[in-house]
């Protein structure tokens, strides 16, 4: 296997897909080329450690988080990208970024009129699933957004002495409840479990009316997480 010189870990397979990636399947993907190898490491910082990990030792110059992300931030709407320059864990050790990396990601992205949030990024070991948790959340932290994965992988990339960078678009909004059928209702991969989740949305039907509106939120998302893909492909990385 060739080493690329970004090693970007990302929870979901639908996520990846923003990457470019037509099928991507769990754990490594080479389909990008030598600009970009990626690990769908599943949702957690258990698994985002262990692709990270994986990246590491496969020969990569630096380590990018990529995905999604709730906000945290009133000001944030779905479609957001998030690229914060710090990132904080459960409120007891703080991850730094590159930097002069990330200033070059906003640079090259507003060449092409494509706009990244500044601020901190919290990472937390569950969902935060309504608006009243993300307002105690963004109280307590001050972060902007919050995410599952991005301070294990920054920790792997400090350890390694790896540049670090996050790019997260916003789906759920600090309003936003999240349906918990559609949280049980996947794999840690972001793949259905249609029974299970067909039993969430019967014992409480009132999360039907939620899933059009995710849906669009999760849209906004991916849609800006493709275009800074297409515009800033190596995502302004240099070794």
């Amino acid at each position: 296997m060739t080493a690329a010189p970004v090693g970007v870990v990302v929870a979901l397979l639908s996520e990846a897909k923003a990457l470019g990636l037509r099928s991507p399947k769990p754990g490594l993907n080479t389909e990008r080329g030598p600009e970009l190898l990626i690990h769908v490491s599943g949702i957690g910082e258990t698994a985002a450690r262990a692709a990270a990990e994986a990246l590491a030792d496969a020969g990569c110059a630096a380590l990018l988080s990529f995905g999604t992300a709730g906000g945290l931030d009133p000001a944030l709407a779905p479609g957001d990208v998030v690229c914060p320059s710090r990132v904080l864990f459960m409120d007891t050790h703080t991850v730094d970024i590159d930097l002069a990396w990330r200033a070059r990601l906003a640079a090259r992205c507003a060449e092409a009129e494509l706009e990244l949030v500044d601020g901190a990024l919290l990472t937390t070991r569950q969902t935060l699933l309504n608006a009243g948790i993300k307002f105690l959340a963004h109280t307590q932290s001050k972060a902007v957004a919050v995410d599952q994965e991005s301070s294990a992988v920054g920790d792997v990339a400090n350890a390694r002495g790896l540049p670090f960078l996050v790019l997260r678009a916003i789906v759920d909004d600090a309003e936003a409840t999240l349906p918990l059928a559609v949280i049980d209702g996947v794999d840690a991969y972001g793949r259905p479990k249609a029974a299970v989740m067909l039993s969430g949305l019967i014992k409480a039907p009132w999360q039907i009316g939620k899933l059009p509106g995710l849906a669009r939120s999760f849209g906004a998302a991916s849609g800006s997480l493709k275009a800074i893909c297409k515009a800033v492909p190596d995502f302004a990385f240099q070794a």
